[in-house]
């Protein structure tokens, strides 16, 4: 959450998180506060982080916590890693380079995969599809 952050908003996050118990308004505020940092252009990520928010359907946190479960046992394995290099399909790989996660899961399943073409826009952080729209019409367009 800190990256790219200001720190009135990081301030007001970390209240947020802080709570024994939110408002839905307090949850959905604390999220657009989370998914801001998501976003490479700074003077523009609150918009695209309520924009995510519009409608408010909630945070699904037993999904959430199911996920990083199966992200702690599975991710990372042989039998994963052996999965993905047996995947006979086409993959388009569309991420931005300013993306806060770290590289090498992208890097490691493009390398993987073996008919993976990845496109990666330079100006845009973890949606690129939101920061640089014509960068990712053209590369899921593209032959």
């Amino acid at each position: 959450m800190v990256r790219g952050c200001d720190p009135e908003r990081l301030a007001r996050w970390r209240e947020l998180d802080g709570l024994p118990e939110r408002t839905e308004s307090e949850e959905r505020e604390r999220a657009v506060l989370r998914w801001s940092v998501e976003f490479e252009d700074r003077e523009r990520a609150l918009e695209h982080a309520r924009r995510m928010a519009e409608p408010w359907f909630g945070i699904n946190h037993a999904c959430n916590k199911a996920l990083d479960e199966e992200r702690k046992r599975s991710w990372g394995t042989p039998g994963l890693r052996a999965a993905c290099a047996r995947l006979d399909v086409p993959v388009l790989i569309v991420d931005g380079a300013r993306d806060i996660r770290p590289r090498t899961a992208v890097d490691s399943l493009a390398a993987l995969l073996p008919r993976a073409r990845r496109v990666v826009l330079p100006a845009a952080g973890h949606q690129p599809w939101v920061e640089d729209p014509e960068g990712f019409r053209r590369a899921i367009l593209a032959p």
